[in-house]
């Protein structure tokens, strides 16, 4: 186990060193790390159906009508009570 603690150990410090040394400045290293993370949050194709959005403005527009629907409030309906359903206080 305490061969595993120690290459562990190893593994994390050597890693900082890496990012100290490759990626602290604005170089290559680090532009794709960060160019990868926003590839990772980024939307760039979306299927609606049988219909695939490629554009932007198309897939926000769809997104945000999606979510609007989502959270709308929807006109009552269904059960309620009889107005005499609690008897009065007296």
């Amino acid at each position: 186990m305490d061969i595993y603690k120690s290459e562990e150990t190893f593994r994390q410090r050597r890693g900082g060193q890496n990012w100290l040394l490759k990626g602290d400045a604005n170089t290559a290293y680090f532009q794709a790390i960060a160019n990868g993370r926003r590839r990772k949050c980024a939307i760039p194709f979306l299927w609606v159906g049988d219909v695939l959005l490629g554009s932007p403005e198309d897939i926000s527009t769809h997104i945000y009508s999606f979510y609007k629907e989502l959270f709308s409030a929807e006109p009552r309906g269904g059960v309620s009570l009889c107005a005499d359903f609690w008897p009065l206080a007296d």
